[in-house]
């Protein structure tokens, strides 16, 4: 009798589950089944929720893209990963972070505030940088306390970027990494400034590195986790992309996947700048190229520690002109509009790109990320099963990515103070 009992609890649990899944009301987030409405198709279901058409497809074994009215589907569960969005102050005509933060904070982790650098006078001290061209702190403790009312980590992030005048960034980094004093000192001031502001780790974003301070970096890593993990803090560090260890590179060569990988809490694979300043137009982040790195990545550091870093910006490259112009996904959308040029889709790299004409008959091409590029990236993250993704920036980044990164992924909540 007991076991029959038992047996009918369990059945009801699971008809009711079933029953709440399938309600026309059921948000994204509780869905696994879904019952079709008139003017469904499998393309509005997948952007509903996050989900690839082929993916719809497969999951439910349809043979064609034709679904009915009342026609049962069964929706791909959301994955629960860390969503860090890298958070900016104004800059010109590019929007502060701050509104996409409070938009979004149900599916933010941590942000990780761009205030402080490298002090160009004494490069073993800490700046908050608060320079002319908008990128400084605005109010540090407000920002903060709104992040963890939403539950949200703020990481004290620190660069060695956006100097005025000629000074050296890889040079400031060589001073404050030069010797285990000069270290120390750099890393008691930040745990100083962690204390003062209630920070819930750091974010070492000094990506200006010298080669022959590739182990110098590494070591700091290391000491920085053993000073301030114990504390409960958050070590996160930002590493260029790569595909291979090439220590002839003075762009990735200094950064030892494997040696920051061990001392640290999360590591940003920045996945971005594929082609950009240095380069002729093409995508930001290429599906193929963004796949090579993460199996490489995925070989030298743990993936459950591993953050792909998504870029939410684009670039308009003038023919003829050195370097493209930085630019939102909101200044792309004006642009074409203006220009009344057709967005096209290139599908060897799975982004999206327009070209015009300026008024001086000068030629444009225009390459950014939206909602549609994010999707075979959050594959990636689902194949490798990486820890999450970072955002380079809030406010910048195609509002529809919310929309499908919550279909695909819950993002990661820690209660904070």
């Amino acid at each position: 009798m007991l076991k029959a009992k038992t047996t009918a609890v369990i059945l009801f649990c699971i008809s009711f589950l079933l029953a709440v899944s399938t309600l026309p009301g059921a948000s994204p987030a509780m869905a696994h089944n879904y019952i079709i409405r008139s003017g469904d198709t499998l393309f509005s279901l997948g952007q509903k929720f996050g989900v690839q058409v082929d993916d719809l497809m497969t999951a439910n074994d349809l043979s064609s893209d034709m679904i009915y009215p009342e026609q049962r589907l069964w929706i791909p569960s959301r994955s629960s990963r860390y969503v860090l969005g890298f958070y900016v102050e104004q800059e010109h005509d590019l929007p502060s972070s701050y509104g996409s933060m409070t938009a979004n904070s149900n599916q933010i982790s941590a942000v990780a505030p761009f205030w402080y650098r490298l002090a160009p006078d004494s490069p073993a001290a800490i700046e908050e940088h608060r320079a002319p061209d908008g990128t400084g702190a605005c109010d540090p403790p407000a920002i903060i306390s709104g992040a963890h009312k939403n539950n949200i980590q703020v990481l004290a992030l620190i660069h060695n970027m956006i100097y005025a005048g000629q000074v050296d960034g890889a040079g400031l980094a060589a001073a404050m990494l030069e010797n285990e004093h000069t270290r120390g000192v750099f890393i008691n001031q930040l745990e100083g400034i962690i204390k003062a502001y209630g920070y819930d780790g750091v974010n070492l974003d000094i990506e200006n590195i010298r080669l022959a301070d590739r182990d110098k970096f590494s070591l700091f890593v290391k000491e920085l986790f053993q000073r301030l993990a114990p504390q409960g803090s958050q070590i996160t560090v930002c590493v260029p992309a790569k595909t291979h260890d090439n220590l002839q590179s003075a762009w990735s060569g200094p950064f030892d996947y494997a040696q920051i990988g061990m001392y640290s809490h999360s590591v940003i694979i920045m996945t971005y700048d594929e082609h950009g300043y240095s380069s002729g137009p093409g995508a930001i982040a290429s599906s193929g190229w963004v796949r090579d790195v993460v199996k490489y990545a995925a070989q030298n550091i743990s993936p459950e520690k591993i953050l792909l870093g998504i870029p939410g910006y684009g670039f308009d490259w003038t023919a003829g002109q050195a370097g493209p112009r930085y630019i939102s996904f909101g200044q792309a959308m004006t642009l074409a509009k203006s220009q009344q040029a057709n967005i096209l889709w290139d599908n060897g790299s799975q982004a999206p790109y327009f070209k015009y004409c300026d008024s001086g008959g000068r030629g444009h091409e225009v390459w950014f990320e939206n909602a549609f590029s994010l999707t075979n990236k959050l594959d990636l993250i689902e194949e490798y099963d990486l820890k999450g993704l970072a955002i380079w920036r809030l406010g910048m980044e195609d509002p529809g990515v919310w929309d499908v990164l919550g279909g695909r992924i819950i993002a990661e909540k820690t209660a904070v103070d």
